[in-house]
């Protein structure tokens, strides 16, 4: 079973839209991809330490529908939407960035310091309405720059029109960049077939890949179209051409990698993409999803504050209750790891949960729902 291949630190784990469990030969996977060859290669190193980038990069590419050669390691999100933002050409008239208030904070700080190039950010009204491509219509005026749609958002668990509103910002020239970080691993991505020109995500969540494995993806035409600014030497063409005064920025997503990459987080990711590789996106969401009609079944309707909507919905949900302490407390004691957000209980489905956890669930919250 996918469950027994994790280490699961409570009896009931229903985080990994926070964090998702650690996979068991996670550690057999950072000695095989980074310890080992360090003790024992010495300068040959860096040629398995390439060959874990190249890795890295396979993995997530096969589980978001893109190619490897357009994937570029990076350490977290922030950083990923900072390098894509700041390496946007400069377009007469174009000033404005279009988000969402439901976005994850983090994108909204790195978006702000666009404002020091004289761009406005414009923040849509979040909720449902999101899901329907014509709320989205302000992304695609003459004097927008760039559209950020998430996936997946993390509260509300809305699922984006992502291919919609690829198509119409691609139609009207405006940049697009998404957000798949509560979606990759739990959720289908087809970055290739929905015409984004950028994506982020992290190993973080659903890709159960831990910290400092997050990754940028970029269009090969809109990346020549873009000068990054935060470059390195793994930017270059020629990385191993070591002339300091000369620098040609390499082809696609290569040119954001910047210097040289983390070995050691991208060979621990690498654990969980054979396992979620094997069982299928396609299948985990099949799966999740008939999890979360059995906690929607259990409990009262109108106890959910995220989104119930079959086909329109994540893998998380997020419960009203009366007292969350109170709350907290019990599903403590009964080993329910969850969290919460504006005082509701947050929980989420992956491939390592079943029926038994979601029942232990809707048995503790069903006399704390609001």
């Amino acid at each position: 079973m996918d469950r027994d291949r994790f280490h699961l630190p409570r009896r009931h784990y229903f985080l990994s839209h926070s964090v998702g469990a650690q996979p068991k030969s996670w550690a057999s996977h950072i000695n095989a991809g980074f310890a080992d060859p360090w003790r024992t290669d010495g300068f040959e190193v860096w040629t398995p330490w390439f060959e874990t980038i190249d890795r890295f990069k396979a993995g997530v590419a096969g589980l978001v529908g893109a190619h490897a050669k357009d994937i570029c390691p990076k350490p977290n999100v922030s950083a990923g939407v900072s390098s894509i933002l700041f390496s946007l050409p400069e377009r007469a008239r174009r000033t404005k960035i279009v988000l969402t208030e439901d976005d994850f904070p983090t994108v909204g700080f790195a978006l702000a310091q666009g404002r020091r190039m004289g761009y406005e950010l414009v923040f849509l009204p979040g909720g449902e309405r999101l899901a329907d491509p014509d709320a989205w219509a302000p992304a695609f005026h003459d004097d927008v720059q760039l559209v950020v749609a998430t996936q997946v958002y993390s509260n509300s668990s809305v699922l984006a029109p992502c291919e919609e509103i690829c198509r119409r910002a691609r139609e009207r020239g405006v940049f697009s960049l998404l957000d798949v970080a509560q979606g990759a691993g739990a959720a289908p991505v087809r970055l290739n077939d929905w015409g984004a020109d950028f994506a982020v995500g992290t190993s973080l969540k659903y890709l159960c890949g831990g910290t400092g494995a997050a990754w940028l993806w970029a269009n090969a035409d809109a990346a020549s179209r873009c000068a990054p600014l935060d470059v390195g030497w793994f930017s270059h063409a020629e990385p191993f051409e070591f002339d300091i005064h000369r620098f040609e920025y390499a082809e696609g997503a290569t040119r954001y990698t910047g210097g040289t990459a983390s070995i050691a987080p991208l060979a621990g990711a690498c654990a969980a993409h054979e396992i979620l590789s094997a069982r299928g996106v396609d299948d985990i969401y099949a799966y999740n999803q008939a999890l979360l009609d059995r906690l929607f079944a259990g409990l009262p309707q109108e106890a959910f504050l995220s989104t119930t909507r079959a086909g329109l919905r994540g893998s998380g949900a997020l419960i009203r209750v009366r007292a969350y302490e109170a709350a907290a407390r019990d599903l403590a004691e009964a080993e329910i790891a969850h969290d919460t957000r504006k005082g509701a209980v947050r929980v989420s489905m992956h491939l390592y949960n079943d029926e038994a956890d979601v029942d232990a669930l809707i048995g503790v919250l069903k006399d704390h729902v609001a």
